[in-house]
C-alpha cells in the first residue's frame, strides 16, 4: 500500500512531468511556426497531436502490462462519468483555453484558467463530500495566487475581444475543475490507468476530428507534417503528458482533489526552473514571489493529515 507521503511525492512528480510537457509543447509549437500562423487551427492541431500521442503512449503501456483484460469495467455507469470528464477536460476545456489565449491574451487566460483548483475543491466538497479544512483552503488560494503572479505580464494594450476571451478562460477553469471531480467519481470502480487512457483517447480523437473536419483546407496539419523535429517534440510532449495525467488521476483518487491539485500545481515552479536551466531565461522577482506562494500553498495543503481523516 502506498503511504500518504509517497502519494504527495507522486503528485509533485506529476507537476514536474506537466512542467516538462508545457516546455516541450512550447518548443515544438514555436519551432513549427506557431508565431507565424494566425487563428485557432494551428494550436488546435498541436493539441490534437499532443493528446493523440498521450493516448498512444498509454495504450502501449497498458498493452504491455496486460491491463486491458479489465476493459469491460469501462462499460458501466462509472465509465460514463469518465467519458464526461474526458469531454470536459479535453475538447471543451482545451478549446476554451485556446480561444482565451487568442482573444484575451496569455496573461488573462493564465490568470483565469489557474482558478481550476478552487473550482475543483468546491465541486469535490459539494459532490464528493471530500473534506477541505481552513488550512487546505488557504493553501489552495496561495497556490492559485502564486500561479497567477508567476505568469502575469502586463499586456501592451487591451485585446479587442477581451471579455469573450476572459469568459472562455473562465470556462476552461470550470471544465478542468469539473473534470477531475467527475474522474474521481468514475474511478470508484475503474483503475486510474484505464481511466486516463480512456480520457486521452476520447480527447485526442475528438480534437483530431475537429482539426481535420474544420481545417481541411488550411495549413495546420500540413505545417506540422512538414516539420519532423517539431512534430516529434510535440509527440514527446504528449507521452510525458500521458504519464503526468496518470499520476494526477491516481493521486487525486488516493488523497483527495484538494491535495492532488495542489501538488500538481508545482508545475509552475518546475516550468520556471526548466525555462531558466535549459532555455536560459531570466528569473524575475515576480516569478520568485509567485513560485514561493505556490510552494507555501502546496506545503499547507499537503501537511500530513490527522489519522482520523483516513489518508493512507
Amino acid at each position: 500500500m502506498v503511504r500518504y507521503p509517497m502519494w504527495v511525492m507522486l503528485g509533485i512528480v506529476s507537476g514536474l512531468l506537466w512542467g516538462c510537457n508545457n516546455y516541450l509543447y512550447g518548443v515544438g509549437a514555436s519551432a513549427a511556426g506557431a508565431g507565424l500562423v494566425v487563428g485557432i487551427g494551428f494550436p488546435l492541431a498541436c493539441t490534437a497531436v499532443n493528446d493523440m500521442s498521450a493516448a498512444i503512449f498509454l495504450l502501449a503501456v497498458n498493452g504491455l502490462r496486460g491491463t486491458f483484460r479489465a476493459i469491460r469495467t469501462v462499460i458501466s455507469r462509472s465509465g460514463l462519468f469518465l467519458c464526461a470528464a474526458a469531454l470536459l477536460g479535453g475538447p471543451i476545456g482545451q478549446l476554451s483555453y485556446c480561444l482565451g489565449i487568442l482573444w484575451a491574451g496569455p496573461t488573462y487566460a493564465l490568470a483565469l484558467s489557474a482558478l481550476y483548483p478552487v473550482v475543483g475543491c468546491l465541486l469535490a466538497r459539494l459532490l464528493l463530500h471530500q473534506q477541505v479544512t481552513l488550512r487546505m483552503g488557504i493553501g489552495i488560494v496561495l497556490a492559485v495566487a502564486g500561479g497567477v503572479i508567476t505568469g502575469a505580464v502586463a499586456p501592451d494594450s487591451a485585446p479587442l475581444l477581451l471579455l469573450p476571451g476572459m469568459a472562455c478562460a473562465l470556462l476552461a477553469a470550470l471544465c478542468w475543475g469539473g473534470e477531475i471531480v467527475l474522474a474521481v467519481r468514475g474511478m470508484a470502480d475503474i483503475e486510474p490507468d484505464l481511466a486516463i487512457t480512456l480520457r486521452e483517447c476520447i480527447s485526442g480523437i475528438i480534437l483530431l476530428t475537429i482539426t481535420l473536419a474544420f481545417f481541411s483546407d488550411d495549413a495546420p496539419l500540413h505545417i506540422l507534417s512538414a516539420a519532423p523535429l517539431p512534430f516529434m517534440t510535440l509527440a514527446a510532449a504528449g507521452a510525458v503528458a500521458g504519464a503526468s495525467y496518470f499520476l494526477w488521476y491516481a493521486v487525486n483518487r488516493a488523497i483527495g482533489c484538494a491535495r492532488g491539485m495542489a501538488t500538481n500545481a508545482t508545475y509552475i515552479i518546475w516550468g520556471v526552473l526548466l525555462q531558466w536551466g535549459i532555455a536560459g531565461a531570466e528569473i524575475s522577482g515576480q516569478m520568485v514571489l509567485g513560485c514561493g506562494l505556490v510552494f507555501l500553498g502546496v506545503l499547507l495543503v499537503s501537511l500530513y493529515p490527522h489519522p482520523a481523516h483516513g489518508a493512507d
